[in-house]
């Protein structure tokens, strides 16, 4: 039977020793009631998802800048100032989102503001997300993505967020009333007011208990956040309210100044080098036997003359436990020197792991009518010299059954695109994206839809593509629950952010479940398909 083997983690796997403790507690068998999971966090701030009428926008969205200071401390300071003011004079109308912004004259890594905040409650949620800075293709081919812009007109590279001025989460599937409830906060004059946040890999499977503070989906728009341009730096705070929602302004701003008084301003540099780590246990879920029955099985499926599949991916999770503990940021940190091609990102809900990963593959990427969409698929290591890297990218094109899976992988997102775009574009439409240890078949699509509110049924339709579920896609979702006994949570999910006019996401592999003190929970797929 055909199969190649992928492996989407950031740490070596080992073989599991069964006898030892669950370090996360993680079971396919925990569920929850919706009061349950909802009480712990819902005082903090509002859930925009309950809004009756999300079609209506909120009354107010504003963005006021102040004048550029040298230091983030400086910033902070200004942005109190600025929050107790608004208090002094709210805004007439029962709904709105304003964001107050601080430009600051150096450039401050986000990551290392983020880490500098060392929140005494745990249950102030916080995200980072940093988008790819340049992606090559094909042997010297670059182009720089631009995420927005800051006065002066650069990048924006990346941002970090603590608390919540809004979040947006649900224990039923994404639907287009979420979508519009997260929308509604949402405005093209204000083009950096953004919901970070991701969305199940299977929406219809039960949600385990390590996954539970997530829901179905989990957005927020952060409360304060700092964000990286190329040469600058900002820092932000935002207010969200609805009175309809029981959110008043003035709450809002209560909330606002209490995790305020919890940012730091001594900023630390983190670095960006692997640390020193002892893995103390392993446990792999399933084991080797269950994992080696599961692939078996499904291979069977496929090569049934009457099944439609005719690819699947089943994936495999290791809990480990290190010395010294994983810190999500740090490892994160490190992380990035490995990824200058990967989108990075951090998501934590209150009272809940951190979400990390290090992707290199866009799910899309869409800028008000335009819509930019990549197909990956087949992998090859990076040569040890030129001539060799040469040769293996060149065995990675000529290879029938890496086309063969590329094949379904490019032209299963070209129709979901044509469902919704007046044209579509392919180009290139197979060639070598390099990244810094491996190598994938690669392709762009680009096409321009009919309406900007079509952007529900890409995200919708586009998930899960076949790379990390499988083709038809039911068939191959059905499948996976069925056979794994884990639960994916957001790993292989859509991961990124909606703005006024533009949105982007990933695909959330290469990721982690990690607790400070706790463990990690890591996760691998393997592809297994019809010959």
């Amino acid at each position: 039977m055909a199969a190649t083997t992928k492996i989407h983690c950031i740490a070596h796997f080992i073989e599991p020793d069964l006898n030892k403790s669950n370090i996360l507690g993680t079971t396919r068998h925990n569920v929850y009631t919706n009061t349950q999971r909802y009480n712990h966090f819902c005082s903090l701030s509002m859930n925009g998802c309950q809004a009756r009428d999300p079609r209506t926008p909120v009354g107010m969205t504003e963005t006021r800048t102040f004048q550029a200071v040298s230091s983030p401390a400086m910033a902070m300071e200004r942005l109190n100032s600025a929050v107790s003011e608004l208090g002094f004079d709210p805004p007439m109308f029962g709904s709105g989102i304003i964001r107050l912004e601080v430009p600051i004259e150096e450039e401050v890594e986000a990551i290392d503001w983020l880490r500098a905040q060392q929140q005494q409650q745990h249950n102030i949620p916080r995200c980072f997300f940093s988008g790819r800075r340049q992606a090559r293709i094909n042997n010297g081919y670059s182009s720089l993505i631009d995420y927005g812009g800051g006065n002066d007109g650069s990048s924006l590279v990346s941002i970090a967020g603590l608390g919540s001025a809004v979040f947006f989460r649900h224990f039923s599937p994404f639907s287009l009333h979420d979508w519009r409830s997260i929308k509604r906060f949402l405005s093209k004059k204000c083009p950096l007011i953004r919901a970070y946040g991701a969305i199940r890999f299977d929406a219809l499977s039960n949600i385990s208990s390590e996954w539970e503070a997530f829901g179905s989906f989990y957005f927020m728009i952060p409360q304060v956040e700092f964000n990286e341009f190329e040469g600058s730096s900002m820092l932000v705070t935002t207010i969200a309210w609805d009175e309809s929602l029981s959110w008043t302004f003035g709450k809002a701003v209560h909330e606002l100044q209490r995790t305020m008084r919890q940012v730091s301003s001594n900023i630390v540099k983190l670095r960006k080098e692997v640390p020193n780590t002892s893995i103390l246990s392993s446990n792999n879920v399933p084991s080797k036997k269950l994992w080696d029955f599961g692939v078996n099985r499904a291979l069977q499926m496929i090569n049934k003359n009457s099944s439609p599949l005719t690819k699947v991916v089943l994936a495999r999770s290791s809990i480990i436990r290190t010395s010294p503990d994983i810190d999500p940021l740090t490892w994160l940190a490190t992380l990035q020197v490995e990824g200058e091609n990967a989108y990075q990102f951090c998501l934590q809900p209150p009272d809940a792991p951190s979400f990390i990963g290090n992707t290199p593959e866009q799910l899309f990427h869409r800028n008000k009518f335009d819509i930019y969409s990549e197909a990956m698929a087949g992998t090859r290591a990076r040569g040890d010299s030129k001539a060799l890297d040469l040769q293996i990218a060149l065995d990675l094109l000529s290879s029938t059954k890496d086309d063969k899976e590329f094949t379904i992988v490019r032209e299963c997102i070209k129709r979901k695109l044509e469902a919704v775009c007046t044209t579509i574009l392919v180009e290139p439409e197979k060639t070598i994206r390099k990244l810094r240890r491996v190598q994938h078949l690669y392709a762009r699509l680009r096409g321009r839809l009919r309406s900007e509110d079509d952007e529900f049924d890409i995200l919708s339709s586009l998930h899960p593509t076949p790379a990390v579920c499988g083709f038809p896609t039911e068939e191959a979702r059905v499948l996976i629950a069925e056979t794994e006994m884990f639960d994916r949570g957001m790993y292989a999910g859509p991961v990124g952010w909606f703005g006024g006019g533009e949105s982007e996401f990933a695909v959330g592999i290469r990721s982690a479940l990690v607790e400070k003190g706790l463990g990690a929970l890591i996760y691998a797929g393997r592809d297994s398909r019809r010959k």
